[in-house]
């Protein structure tokens, strides 16, 4: 990413976007935070979804994202905002709990890469335990997100936490580190 830069909480740092919710012009500093809230704590990424009440402070997918959203992860590819909204319901349906911890971010004008870990429990992988896996987000925008890429390790997420495919992968794992 040679034209990006790390970007601090100044927001003369970055462009600005016009037409979120108040039609007013917002930095890209404040839709990456946006952005951060939806997926911060699986309650407000189920609020933006629309499946539990909402406060008046939530920020809400359509908020975010462009009727034309693309979004990609190791198993998906998913055109439009419906569709998204869509998968994450199914999505989060066995999770029991889900939080992103968000280290540094990096904005350029019109995309973002943003570097996380999850922290999730799910009913049906690692016998409901928590798991951490590292990932980065690409986005990109114009007055919304139009572009959001997931890229994380699928293994660590899911396959090591399925019994006899995670037993087999670990040991695949150590006979590789030696």
């Amino acid at each position: 990413m040679s034209n990006s830069t790390a970007v601090s909480t100044s927001p003369s740092n970055v462009s600005s976007i016009k037409g979120l919710s108040d039609d007013s012009t917002i930095s890209s500093e404040q839709l990456i935070q946006r952005f951060k809230s939806i997926y911060s704590r699986l309650d407000n990424t189920k609020a933006a979804c629309g499946k539990i009440d909402a406060n008046a402070d939530q920020v809400l997918l359509d908020e975010v994202y462009s009727e034309n959203v693309t979004f990609k992860d190791p198993l998906h590819q998913i055109e439009g905002l419906t569709a998204l909204r869509d998968y994450m319901d199914s999505m989060y349906g066995n999770v029991i709990s889900c939080e992103f911890t968000y280290h540094e971010h990096w904005v350029s004008k019109g995309s973002a890469t943003i570097k996380w870990d999850m922290l999730f429990k799910h009913r049906n992988l690692g016998n409901g335990k928590l798991i951490t896996v590292r990932g980065i987000t690409h986005i990109r925008f114009s007055d919304r997100i139009d572009y959001h890429e997931d890229v994380f390790d699928l293994g660590a997420m899911l396959y090591e936490h399925v019994p006899l495919l995670g037993r087999i992968l670990l040991k695949i794992k150590a006979r590789l580190a030696g």
